[in-house]
């Protein structure tokens, strides 16, 4: 129980009667102040608080959001005192002073209080009871701000300030900005819905008011993306940012300061140097810099790291500090320091004790190793230097990340180590040939295959040797030399001998996939059949989910989506099961494949599921088309949920990840999907364009041979595309005759369908419309018994138009044409666009031909030529207004949204040819 006012010690000497009026004004904004809104109204509509606690370490904007509150309050008729605490203010009667002095101010009766108090009511308890008093009493809304309350560490102010709360009525509020937590009964006032606490968390820079602050505030003209490297280093901590802005303002080269902000910069050093570190005692000093080179820090670890036996008591402290500690377990057992505060007490530690910190990291290896935690221990003794005491625990551990699918984790590890260092670990070469493979970096990963081959050519190890062959066969296929690694792959198979089975069943899939691509499906199941056999209990359910995947592709190239979508679901599922785990990260795979087949059959939620868990991995590791086609279905999912942006994102990366590692085919599929959807918008010039690059990284089509992420959507197609919209039919039917040829005798049936559609689509355009109709039922009776609805919905208003057309006339015909009926019905309600007139309504077509105006039907058909509105001004000597004046009206005659559905409609119902 805290002690009433009147038991509140006083000290004996009489308190200074001079007020610090600075003390009692809030300090000046600067101009790089930000406003944080929603945070204020949050403190504003806390009606039920009598405290609001802003708690934060240094440089977090406690003060200034304080500010922006009392300006708040003024605003709304709401008083408020400012008091601003500092050393001085732990004599409970000099606080009190300057306390009843705001108070006085709030109310605006200084001068009656001091006319009517007794002499000696403005001294001791006495102001204490008067202080209290008048804030219960108060009715009036009204505010005490106490800013800088870290400096208060008297028992007699801490319990007058947790009286004060309790005596607060419902119209006021108490807010304490403080570095610490102050001991003032936080717990009842809690337990009682009185208190609001505000977080470092809370307090923390979003990326857009990070933003905001260097660009308007601070008139920095920085990227979005070194805004983003700047907010990340900083974790939105506004001092950090706002000092690196300042050295920001004397620089030109922004991305260089940016990539190398730390927290050694020299404005940021000083800061926490004399903000923060040098208001520490001296063994705070000491643990600070010892354990800064903790990436995490428990008690147990800091206590074996540094020889302490009190870091249990000392990370208590930190934390009710607010000295940039923050915890990262509900439990509060292991912590973290602010990246910044850390570099810049690293950076401290070499100054003061040189080679310290290598002793420090050699210790907390060793405590990591005796917990059965290997990887941070590896990482203490790799930034130790400590690459001779790293590598034999590197190597007990290479193959079991591998096997987790580790390996960007493993590359890390290995990169810094010395070649001859390495060389010296045969079976680490290796795991880094595997690792750099698997990380998509293939010329490094050649160069590590070749250097091991030459040492088995030497006298060393054949078996090296070999396993290195197994990887380049893996390398070929993954960089898209599938005839090369098909040919490799048959004679290496051959190589392995019984014990060999994790390069078998790896090099198994490997020519498996080389020869799906190259149209030998027969011998890709046997050699699948033959690596299931040979696989033992530990490899059997990989494999038999590989196969299964791969046996999915086959069903997928060859029309039969069900099958296909049967067996990527059991392969997914069973590899989910599994618990361990696989080099080749398989169900990433797995699930893209899947994601192809599901959106083919149109079931989008499924899709976006197994897609959100499989980009990430796929991004970091993934094979070509799992890269491809995890962002080309990403990127028509957003486009499908109306986020253009999003969309143009996501082919971006595509392109840059295909960039990186010199992937043309990827590349080129983020072009042909621009191409793709800049062509059924109707932006043909922009298609056009598009098509140029695709054309420009395009090379790998004439192969044949490229994988399942780009079965259809392939150079040839895209142009085949254009070619009809720009009215180039015929040259188009040339084309998809000679492919059509090509698909049936690679039994390319899913690609036949599209080719299917897009034939009707150019004998609609060249007036043939029987010959149109007949191919859709040829593309529905393909579709129909496996559910390919995508495919007809991919194509826009003009197949929509055809399919339509088809209905009207055919579709009480669909079982006798061996066409699902139900597919039919499912299909034409997801069709875009409105329907159209059948042909059985012949007067209702004159009826719309008459309605349009001979200039009217002009501009249609010169919108079928794929002309833009200055084209047709110019041919038919008009403005511009008046051809889109012309377009408003012919869009509203014929029902129309846009300029391509008025042309699809106007050719559906013969106004057009």
């Amino acid at each position: 129980m805290h002690k009433g006012v009147e038991d509140i010690p006083l000290p004996a000497r009489p308190p200074s009667r001079g007020l610090v009026a600075s003390k009692l004004v809030p300090p000046a904004s600067g101009p790089a102040t930000l406003p944080r809104p929603q945070l204020v109204q949050g403190m504003l509509d806390a009606s039920a608080a009598r405290l609001i606690l802003i708690r934060a370490a240094a440089g977090f904007g406690k003060t200034t959001l304080m500010q922006q509150y009392a300006a708040q309050c003024a605003a709304r008729q709401r008083s408020t005192a400012w008091l601003r605490v500092d050393g001085g203010d732990n004599d409970l009667e000099r606080f009190l002073v300057h306390l009843d002095a705001g108070l006085q101010a709030l109310h605006g009766k200084r001068k009656a209080a001091r006319a009517t108090a007794p002499a000696d009511d403005t001294t001791g308890p006495r102001l204490a009871h008067r202080i209290i008093e008048q804030v219960a009493s108060a009715v009036l809304p009204f505010s005490i701000l106490l800013d800088d309350f870290e400096t208060v560490q008297s028992a007699s102010v801490l319990n007058f300030v947790q009286q004060l709360v309790e005596a607060m009525p419902p119209c006021g509020t108490l807010v304490i900005a403080s570095r610490v937590t102050p001991e003032i009964g936080l717990g009842r006032i809690r337990a009682r819905g009185h208190l609001l606490e505000i977080h470092p968390a809370q307090l923390r820079f979003t990326l857009e008011e990070a933003t905001a602050l260097i660009r308007e505030r601070c008139h920095l003209p920085l990227r979005d993306s070194e805004i983003a490297t700047l907010h990340r280093c900083t974790e939105g901590w506004a001092t950090a940012i706002y000092l690196a802005t300042l050295s920001l303002q004397t620089r030109t080269d922004h991305a260089a300061f940016v990539a190398s902000f730390s927290g050694t910069n020299l404005e940021l050093a000083e800061y926490l140097a004399e903000d923060i570190l040098a208001q520490q005692s001296d063994a705070c000093r000491s643990f600070l810099l010892e354990t800064s080179v903790l990436g995490q820090l428990s008690a147990s670890l800091c206590d074996a790291v540094t020889g302490r036996q009190d870091s249990r008591a000392m990370i208590d402290y930190l934390e009710r500090a607010n000295l940039l500690l923050f915890p990262l377990d509900g439990d509060r057992t292991w912590y973290r320091y602010h990246q910044l505060f850390a570099g810049f007490l690293q950076h401290r530690l070499d100054l003061q004790q040189p080679g310290r910190a290598t002793e420090l990291h050699r210790e907390a290896a060793r405590w990591y190793l005796e917990h059965n935690r290997p990887v941070p221990a590896v990482d203490h003794l790799l930034q130790a230097g400590l690459h001779d005491e790293a590598l034999p625990e590197i190597a007990r551990q290479a193959d079991a990340l591998l096997s987790a699918g580790r390996v960007r984790l493993l590359v890390r590890w290995l990169d810094p180590i010395r070649p001859e260092a390495l060389a010296r670990h045969p079976r680490l070469r290796l795991a880094r040939a595997w690792a750099l493979l698997l990380n998509r970096r293939y010329a490094d990963a050649l160069q590590a295959v070749e250097s091991i081959q030459a040492l088995g050519d030497s006298g060393g190890s054949e078996r090296l040797a070999v396993e290195a062959e197994t990887i380049r066969c893996v390398l070929l296929v993954m960089t898209d030399q599938v005839e090369a690694c098909r040919q490799a792959s048959m004679v290496q198979i051959n190589r392995l001998g019984p014990d060999n089975l994790f390069q078998y069943c790896i090099l198994a899939n490997s020519l498996a996939y080389s020869l799906i691509c190259t149209h030998r499906y027969d011998d890709a199941r046997s050699v699948l059949s033959r690596a299931i056999q040979r696989g033992a209990d530990e490899r059997s359910v990989f494999m038999r989910s590989i196969a299964d995947c791969l046996e999915g592709l086959i069903d997928l190239v060859h029309g039969r989506l069900g099958n296909a979508l049967a067996r990527f679901h059991t392969a997914s599922t069973r590899t989910w099961n599994d618990a361990s785990g696989d080099i080749t990260g398989d169900k990433p795979a797995i699930d893209t494949s899947w994601s192809l087949a599901l959106y083919e059959n149109d079931a989008l939620d499924e899709m976006a599921r197994l897609l959100a868990d499989a980009l990430p991995y796929t991004k970091a590791n993934g094979p070509p088309d799992s890269v491809i086609g995890c962002h080309v279905l990403s990127a028509r999912l957003a486009l499908l949920r109306g986020d253009k942006e999003q969309w143009l994102r996501v082919l971006a990366e595509l392109e840059q990840l295909g960039q990186q590692v010199n992937a043309e085919r990827s590349v080129c599929s983020a072009w042909i999907e621009r191409a793709r959807v800049a062509t059924l918008e109707g932006r043909l010039d922009a298609a056009e364009q598009a098509l140029r690059a695709v054309d420009l990284y395009g090379g790998w089509e004439a192969r044949d041979t490229a994988g399942h992420a780009n079965d259809i959507e392939r150079p040839s197609i895209t142009r085949r595309r254009l070619e009809i919209a720009q009215g180039q039919y015929a040259v188009a039917l040339a084309a998809l005759d000679e492919a059509i040829g090509a698909a049936i005798a690679h039994q390319r049936f899913w690609r036949l369908l599209k080719l299917r559609i897009l034939r009707a689509t150019a004998l609609d355009g060249l007036a043939r419309r029987d010959e149109a109709l007949q191919e859709i039922t040829e593309a529905l009776r393909l579709a129909s018994h496996e559910g390919f609805v995508r495919t007809f919905l991919d194509e826009g208003e003009r197949i929509a138009m055809l399919v339509r057309s088809w209905a009207s006339a055919y579709q009480t015909q669909a079982a006798g044409l061996g066409i699902a009926p139900q597919f039919v019905t499912r299909l034409l309600a997801k069709l875009p666009g409105a329907p159209v007139p059948t042909e059985a309504e012949p007067a209702l077509v004159a009826g719309l031909s008459d309605s349009l105006t001979a200039r009217e039907l002009e501009v249609l058909q010169m919108l079928s030529a794929g002309l833009r509105n200055r084209a047709i001004a110019e041919k038919l000597f008009l403005s511009e207004l008046t051809v889109k004046s012309h377009l408003r009206k012919i869009n509203a005659k014929l029902g129309a949204q846009n300029r391509t559905e008025a042309v699809a409609i106007g050719r559906a119902r013969g106004l057009i040819p």
